[in-house]
Parts: C-alpha cells; sequence; structure tokens
C-alpha cells in the first residue's frame, strides 16, 4: 500500500499554491445512482435469502354437490444475498501532515466517502453490462437478463425485449411484454414499467420520449406520445458504459433488483506509533442481486 511521503506533497509545502486541481469532493452520497434504480434495503445477518412461491392456480367451476377442485404451491427460486466487504485506506506520514500548509490536500473523510459511493455505483452497474453474460447469473441460473428464466410449475419466460432502439414503438412494446408476462403461478400477471434506466448517451433520445406531449417520431402527424402517460422515472446512468443502444426498463414488481446494506460505509483514523504514519480507512458491506428478474425487462441490441 502506497505511502504519502513530503516528497509526494512537495507543492503542498510551499506558500505558493493557489488552488488544489482535484475531483469533487463534495456531494458524493446525493449524487449517486443505484438508489434511483434498485430498491434499497438493510441485511440483518450475512447472508439472507428471498424464496420464490407459485400457485395455486386459477378457481374452477364446481358442480353442485362435488367437492371443491384443490390447488397447491410449490417453491420456485432461492436467491441469496450474501454480504460483501470493500475498503479503503489511505497512510501519511506524521512530517507530510506537519508540513504541509495546505488543509485541502488532506480532506480524507470526503476523499474516502466519495471513493467508497462510486465503487457502490460501479458495483450494480455490473449488473447491467453483463445482463446477458452467462458467466454471471442469478437464482435460477440464467443471466439477468434472459429467455429462459424458470417458472416453480414448470415453464419459461422470458424478460428480454425484441430488441429495438429508443423510440415510442419501442416503449409501447416493452409495456405490452411486461402486462402480458407471467406471474409465479404461469399465469398472466401484468406488471407496469415505472423506471427507464439506460447508458448517459441516450438521456437526450429518452427525455425526448418521455416528456413530449405529442409524438416526438418525426412525421407522427400529431399522434400523442403513448409513453408520456406512463409517467417513467429516467435513469441516466453514467457508469453504463456501452456504445450500443442497451437500456432496460425498472418495473413496479416487489423484490426485482435489490440492494442491501449489512454496513452502511464506518471511516475510522488511527497512527501507527513505530513508523509515525497516519491510517485513514473506510469500510462497508452490502449485497446486490436479484431476486425476481420481471423486475427488469432489458433490451439487448
Amino acid at each position: 500500500m502506497a505511502t504519502v511521503f513530503t516528497s509526494t506533497i512537495v507543492d503542498g509545502l510551499k506558500l505558493t499554491l493557489n488552488n488544489i486541481v482535484d475531483d469533487s469532493l463534495d456531494t458524493y452520497k446525493a449524487k449517486s445512482v443505484f438508489g434511483d434504480w434498485m430498491e434499497v434495503g438493510n441485511m440483518d445477518d450475512n447472508f439472507v435469502d428471498d424464496l420464490e412461491m407459485g400457485g395455486p392456480g386459477l378457481a374452477a367451476e364446481k358442480p353442485e354437490g362435488s367437492e371443491i377442485i384443490k390447488g397447491t404451491i410449490r417453491e420456485g427460486v432461492l436467491t441469496r444475498y450474501v454480504s460483501r466487504t470493500f475498503g479503503l485506506a489511505l497512510m501519511v506520514t506524521e512530517e507530510a501532515i506537519e508540513d504541509n500548509k495546505y488543509p485541502a490536500i488532506f480532506k480524507m473523510a470526503p476523499r474516502l466517502g466519495r471513493a467508497m459511493y462510486k465503487s457502490i455505483d460501479i458495483d450494480t452497474t455490473n449488473m447491467l453490462a453483463r445482463a446477458t453474460n452467462t458467466s454471471f447469473t442469478i437464482g435460477d441460473g440464467q443471466p439477468l437478463a434472459s429467455a429462459s428464466h424458470t417458472l416453480p410449475n414448470g415453464g419459461t419466460f422470458s424478460n428480454l425485449l425484441t430488441p429495438i432502439s429508443p423510440s415510442r414503438i419501442a416503449m409501447a412494446t416493452a409495456r405490452t411484454q411486461m402486462q402480458l408476462a407471467p406471474g409465479h403461478d404461469g399465469i398472466v400477471e401484468g406488471y407496469e414499467p415505472k423506471a427507464v434506466v439506460c447508458p448517459f448517451g441516450q438521456w437526450y433520445i429518452w427525455k425526448g420520449l418521455i416528456e413530449s406531449e405529442k409524438d416526438p417520431t418525426p412525421g407522427a402527424f400529431n399522434e400523442i406520445n403513448v409513453v408520456k402517460e406512463m409517467n417513467l422515472k429516467l435513469v441516466p446512468n453514467r457508469y453504463w458504459s456501452n456504445t450500443t443502444t442497451n437500456w432496460a426498463v425498472i418495473s413496479d414488481v416487489d423484490c426485482g433488483l435489490r440492494f442491501l446494506w449489512r454496513r452502511k460505509p464506518k471511516q475510522k483514523s488511527w497512527v501507527d506509533d513505530d513508523q509515525g504514519i497516519m491510517k485513514y480507512g473506510i469500510t462497508a458491506r452490502w449485497s446486490r442481486n436479484c431476486s425476481d428478474p420481471r423486475g427488469i425487462f432489458f433490451n439487448n441490441a
């Protein structure tokens, strides 16, 4: 681990410096993105499980005097959230602290906090970047976005959208697929879109689609914009680096994409007396996964 010596901050030891040119250290928590497209909660142990249950199916007509048809429920996928620990430390010699004349250089708490929240955003965004990668699977053994997600009573369903660029037709198609998606008992359930998450490069396209009163498609001839009526939240994700037209719709399903805190960021500082080094550290524990893939419908164009 690297240590900050006086030679590292040699220009900080002279009263000639005008400004510290650095990344912004402020509002790092407020600017984080993950809470806009994931369900954020807490976990009380090293790991917690979500269990899918399906059934009992549809009611059936009962002839007079006959028994009521018997239904059943079945267990489906078990999704486990395992807490992972993340950490980062900075070490500075006592001499560097004593001789430094610019307090802005050693704003350790905001520097470490900024690094941690950016780590969270990148870690959660990996779920989107790897959504169709079969090396990264969720509880049913399928990648996050798949045409072969399992149902407790047998059969499969898809949360992959037909590949299409952002448009009014694209969102109309997505909503239709979400409304016709089967629930855990295999019967059409119907889910509503509540947000669009996309690589940041698509923000202007989606803003026009989501906020325009009329269909923004060229040649639409004053057709109403049905996308606006969906009241979608737009989440341009600056950490989702993608040159394709990948994007996703977040649904109103419970227990879809989940982020669970085991322990929120905790900072501490201590001194190594033998070497005269001040140490500043931050750690946090969390888990992220998807319990119900109906929580996201993914466009893999």
